[in-house]
């Protein structure tokens, strides 16, 4: 009965989250009629970023990978934000650092982690030695830079990026800004409760930051196939037998990273009408990225903003009708798809992007990375 209410209350909740989100989405449209675009695509892979993260976590890239393609491969778990990769000189670096403490290696709970925990702190650098000279932004995975080496480098873009907005310091950093760091990114698409009154060092800044170009920079094929993925969520007995001549590849979380990015690119539809539980979002941004059409419940999700209303399925009847609607008009197909991606580009990729120069261009002058802009 506990369970039944609280889950009830989930759904409230995320629903007026979603609407407030939309509204908020909304007003800016129609206030900015398009977005702007204020920075030049060739700069970007000028620019030098180092991505730290600390050797206790276990998910996204490994170090010492120059292939960009190998280091996203690398993520064990997620995509990530292979925007970072894919259009900037990135490299992956491993620090001992836990909020200005050095940490030694059986300070963590590594549980069934340990061999891949304790590869990562045996490749950790040194702080008093590593070259920081040549990148022009830092992104630190967590709290994983000591505070001396910020204030040793102040021309640097010193960038916090969260996993999670439970997350210790998450609620004060967005709305008072944090001390250390000289911008947060808070993992949302932005436009969600989280913006009101939001601090100016706060970034609205997916953890999958990506665009679609992804998919040709990732050199996958382009052609799709006539297939549906479904989310990891989904009941595993949704049944699929009155869509013809679509092939379903039910997700059950065995795939490595590449494989399973590799199998969006090649599919058309991307599922998940079915309410469980509230997710991040992460896999319909990922499934967006490798242009597969969305069809799904928005209100199960916390960034939902690049489902097409096209798209809302609250059931899987409601999924079942729109799939045999756009398999029956090619050209709606492909309208709906172009909104998708466009939205997801403008929200996923260039907004955040802006919103960075924007800031440092009014509070940020003294950053090298200006240069490029």
């Amino acid at each position: 009965m506990k369970y039944k209410l609280n889950n009830q209350l989930k759904k409230i909740f995320i629903f007026l989250w979603n609407f407030l989100t939309k509204l908020n989405y909304s007003i800016y449209i129609n206030k900015k009629n398009k977005f702007e675009f204020n920075f030049n695509l060739n700069n970007l892979k000028k620019i030098k970023i180092l991505i730290i993260k600390p050797f206790y976590y276990s998910d996204l890239y490994s170090s010492n990978i120059k292939n960009e393609i190998e280091m996203i491969a690398s993520s064990r778990y997620r995509m990530g934000p292979v925007g970072l990769i894919l259009n900037f000189d990135t490299e992956i670096a491993i620090s001992q650092y836990k909020n200005d403490k050095k940490l030694n290696f059986d300070d963590i709970n590594v549980k069934d982690r340990d061999s891949y925990l304790r590869s990562q702190y045996d490749e950790a650098i040194d702080f008093h030695t590593f070259n920081f000279n040549k990148y022009d932004w830092v992104v630190s995975i967590k709290d994983s830079v000591p505070s001396s080496t910020i204030r040793q480098h102040p021309d640097i873009l010193w960038s916090k990026l969260y996993e999670d907005h439970r997350e210790t310091g998450y609620l004060n950093d967005n709305y008072f800004g944090n001390l250390k760091y000289d911008l947060t990114l808070d993992t949302t698409q932005g436009f969600t409760p989280y913006n009101f009154l939001k601090n100016n060092k706060a970034i609205s800044f997916p953890y999958s930051f990506s665009n679609t170009d992804s998919l040709s920079q990732m050199k996958f094929e382009k052609s799709k196939e006539e297939q549906l993925v479904t989310e990891i969520y989904q009941p595993n007995n949704l049944s699929f037998e009155t869509i013809k001549q679509i092939n379903v590849f039910k997700t059950k979380g065995n795939l490595k990273t590449l494989d399973y990015l590799r199998l969006l690119a090649n599919s058309k539809y991307f599922y998940c009408p079915i309410y469980e539980l509230p997710r991040w979002g992460n896999s319909i941004i990922e499934a967006a990225t490798f242009n597969c059409l969305v069809i799904g419940n928005p209100n199960s999700f916390w960034n939902s903003l690049i489902i097409q209303k096209e798209c809302v399925a609250k059931n899987h009847n409601e999924g079942l009708k729109i799939i045999k609607k756009f398999q029956k008009d090619k050209f709606f197909f492909n309208e709906v798809l172009q909104r998708q991606t466009q939205t997801l580009n403008q929200i996923n990729f260039n907004l955040p992007l802006n919103n960075i120069l924007n800031m440092m261009k009014k509070k940020l002058k003294n950053k090298k990375i200006l240069r490029f802009f």
